[in-house]
C-alpha cells in the first residue's frame, strides 16, 4: 500500500510544446516537401559515407596480404565514387534545407509586418520602433539559423548515431562503450549550460533592442539635437548602450567558450580511450589493424556531428528567445477588427451618429468624452472648436476607429460602427491628422498613397485643390522630386497640404481635418477652404481647428469643453450667444490685430 501511495504521489510531467515553437513548426509545413527532401539528401550521404570504411577496411587488409595494385587502385576509385556522390547528396540537402530556412524567415517576417499594421495605436506607445525593427531583423535571423544551419548539424548527428553506433557495435561492442563512455558527462554539461545560454542569449536580444532604439530616435530627431548641440550626448547615450551590448555578448562567449571546448574535450578523451584500448584489442589479436582503421573512421565520422551539438545548443538557446520575442508580439490580439458582429455594407452614404458617448483612455483616470450627442448629416461640414484637451481629436480619431468607442455609440448611416467591416469604414474616409507624416519617396507617390494606381491628372487635381500644386511646379523635377523621410526637405505647410491633397484623391465620403491648416498662412488658408468647398462637395466634413476663420463658415459649429459638448450652432448663432465660442472669437480678433500693429 505505501508504494502505490507513493507513486501515486508521482507527478508525471506532460510533454507540451510552447506557442512560440508552435508557430514555428506551423510556419514550415508549407514547405514541408522541400524539408523533407533535404533531410533524405542528407540521410543518403550518410549512408554513401558509411561505405567508405568498410572499402578502405579490406584495401589495407589486402596490403597488407601483398594484394596486386590493379585491385588498390579499384579500391581508390571507388573512394572517389563515393565522396563525389556524398558531395552531391550534401549539395542537394543544404541547397533545400537552406532555401527552406530562408522561405519561412520571409513569411515570419511577413506575418510580422502584417500584424503591426493591424494593431492599435495605444500598443506603439508601450513598445519602441527601434526595438520592433530588431526583433524584424535580428530576432528573426537568428529564427533561420535555426532553420537552417543548427538543424542541419542536428540531423548530422542524429543520423551518425543511428547509422554508425550499430556499425560500430558489431565491430566491437567493447570498445564502443568504451568510446562513448565520457558522452555522460556530455549530457550532464548540456543540461547545466542549457538555462544558463538562455538568459544570456535573452539579455544580448533585448540590449540590442535598446541599441536600435537608440540609433532609430537619434536618428529621426537629428534636427533637434543640431539645435539644441546636443550631439555629444547623444553620442554618450549610444556609447553607453553599445558598451552594454558588447558587455551581454562578452557574457554569453564567455560561457560559449566553456560550454564548446569542454564538449570536444570530452569527444577528444573518446577518441584516447579508443586508440588505448584497441591497440589492446590488436595485440591480443580481438581485432585486425583493417578493423581498428574502420572502427576508427567511424569514431572520427561522429567526432564533428557531436562536437557541433554544442553549437547546435547555443543556437537554440538564441532562436528560443527570438522566437519567444517575436511571439510575444505576434500573441498581441488587436483590439480593433472585424468580428462576429461584422456584416457586409457595400458602401458608405456619410451620415454620422455619437449617441450618448463617453470614452475614457486606459492610461486617464476620467473620461476625455462624455455624454456627447450629435447627428451629422450626409454632405454637411462640421467644425469642432475648444481648448487644448477639450476631446476634439479624440471624438474624430472615433470615426475611422482608431479608437474604439462602446458598442453602439457610434452610428455610421445608422449602422453599429463596430458592423462595418473595417476595409468599407477606413477606403470612404480621408484623413488628415495633426501631424502630417509623408514617405520618402517621391511627391506623387505621397499624394497616391492609398490609392493604388492614379491617374497624373487625377494627382495633379488633388494638389490643386490643396492649394500645393504651385509650389510642386516650382521644385526641380516636379511631382518626381523626391522628399526624403518624413518629407525633410518640405516645410509645415507645404507637408499639411500634400496630405490634404492625399486624402481628396481617395474621394471620400467623409472627410476629417484636424488641424490639417495650423501652418499655412491666413491667405493660403482661405484660398485651401474655397478649393475644400467645391471638390468636396457632397462629402461629409469634420473639421478641427484653433483658427475661427476656418471655421467659419461650416454648416455646423460644435463647441466642447471638458470632454463635453456645450455650445453648437452656426458662426453667428454662437456669437449672439456671447459664451465660450465669443471667447475665442474675441481672443483671436486681439491676436490678429496686435500681429499687424
Amino acid at each position: 500500500m505505501k508504494v502505490r501511495s507513493w507513486l501515486g504521489s508521482i507527478k508525471v510531467k506532460r510533454f507540451q510544446l510552447s506557442e512560440p515553437t508552435l508557430k514555428l513548426i506551423r510556419s514550415a509545413i508549407p514547405y514541408r516537401h522541400r524539408l523533407f527532401l533535404g533531410i533524405g539528401c542528407l540521410f543518403l550521404a550518410h549512408l554513401t559515407k558509411l561505405c567508405a570504411p568498410s572499402i578502405l577496411r579490406r584495401a589495407v587488409d589486402a596490403l597488407m596480404a601483398d594484394a596486386m595494385p590493379a585491385k588498390l587502385v579499384r579500391y581508390g576509385g571507388l573512394l572517389i565514387l563515393i565522396a563525389f556522390i556524398q558531395a552531391l547528396l550534401l549539395f542537394a540537402q543544404r541547397r533545400t534545407i537552406m532555401n527552406v530556412s530562408m522561405s519561412v524567415q520571409y513569411d515570419l517576417r511577413n506575418d510580422y509586418y502584417a500584424h503591426l499594421q493591424k494593431l492599435p495605436l495605444q500598443f506603439f506607445q508601450r513598445f519602441r520602433t527601434g526595438d520592433l525593427m530588431a526583433r524584424a531583423l535580428n530576432d528573426l535571423m537568428a529564427v533561420r539559423m535555426l532553420v537552417g544551419p543548427a538543424l542541419i548539424s542536428a540531423l548530422n548527428a542524429f543520423f551518425a548515431a543511428v547509422l554508425v553506433l550499430p556499425l560500430m557495435m558489431s565491430l566491437s561492442w567493447s570498445l564502443t562503450l568504451m568510446a562513448f563512455s565520457p558522452m555522460i558527462f556530455v549530457v550532464v554539461l548540456t543540461q547545466f549550460f542549457s538555462k544558463r545560454l538562455y538568459k544570456r542569449s535573452k539579455a544580448v536580444q533585448e540590449h540590442y533592442s535598446v541599441v536600435a532604439s537608440c540609433a532609430q530616435e537619434a536618428l529621426t530627431g537629428v534636427r533637434v539635437t543640431r539645435a539644441y548641440r546636443q550631439e555629444g550626448a547623444n553620442m554618450a547615450n549610444f556609447e553607453r548602450a553599445n558598451r552594454l551590448l558588447v558587455q551581454q555578448n562578452f557574457k554569453l562567449i564567455r560561457l560559449s567558450a566553456i560550454f564548446q571546448p569542454s564538449v570536444q574535450f570530452l569527444i577528444g578523451l573518446g577518441a584516447v580511450l579508443v586508440f588505448w584500448y584497441g591497440s589492446h584489442l590488436i595485440i591480443k589479436g580481438m581485432m585486425t589493424i583493417g578493423q581498428f582503421v574502420q572502427f576508427s573512421l567511424y569514431l572520427g565520422y561522429l567526432v564533428w556531428p557531436m562536437i557541433g551539438l554544442g553549437l547546435v545548443m547555443n543556437q537554440v538557446q538564441r532562436s528560443k528567445v527570438s522566437m519567444g520575442r517575436i511571439h510575444s508580439i505576434l500573441s498581441v490580439e488587436p483590439a480593433i477588427r472585424d468580428t462576429e458582429r461584422t456584416r457586409a455594407i457595400p458602401e458608405v452614404a456619410g451620415e454620422i451618429e455619437f449617441c450618448n458617448l463617453t470614452f475614457t483612455h486606459k492610461t486617464a483616470t476620467a473620461p476625455s468624452l462624455e455624454g456627447i450627442n450629435l447627428r451629422i448629416a450626409p454632405g454637411q461640414t462640421v467644425a469642432f472648436v475648444g481648448r487644448v484637451g477639450s476631446g476634439k481629436t479624440t471624438l474624430l480619431n472615433l470615426v475611422p476607429r482608431l479608437i474604439n468607442a462602446a458598442p453602439g455609440q457610434v452610428l455610421i448611416d445608422g449602422n453599429p460602427i463596430d458592423e462595418i467591416p473595417l476595409q468599407t469604414l477606413r477606403s470612404s474616409i480621408g484623413y488628415v491628422p495633426q501631424d502630417s507624416l509623408l514617405f520618402s519617396g517621391a511627391i506623387a507617390e505621397n499624394i497616391a498613397f492609398g490609392v493604388g494606381q492614379a491617374a497624373p491628372e487625377e494627382i495633379a487635381g488633388a494638389a490643386l485643390g490643396a492649394g500645393i500644386a504651385e509650389d510642386i511646379q516650382g521644385f526641380p523635377q516636379g511631382y518626381e522630386t523626391i522628399i526624403g523621410e518624413r518629407g525633410v526637405t518640405l516645410s509645415g505647410g507645404q507637408k499639411q497640404r500634400i496630405a490634404i491633397a492625399r486624402a481628396l484623391l481617395r474621394r471620400p465620403r467623409i472627410l476629417i481635418l484636424d488641424d490639417a491648416l495650423s501652418s499655412v498662412d491666413t491667405c493660403t488658408e482661405e484660398k485651401i477652404l474655397g478649393s475644400l468647398r467645391q471638390i468636396a462637395r457632397g462629402c461629409t466634413s469634420l473639421i478641427v481647428s484653433h483658427r475661427i476663420s476656418t471655421v467659419m463658415n461650416a454648416d455646423l459649429i460644435v463647441v466642447l469643453d471638458g470632454g463635453r459638448i456645450v455650445e453648437k450652432g452656426t458662426h453667428d448663432q454662437l456669437l449672439a450667444r456671447n459664451c465660450i465660442y465669443t471667447e475665442l472669437y474675441e481672443k483671436q480678433c486681439l491676436e490678429e490685430t496686435l500681429e499687424t500693429v
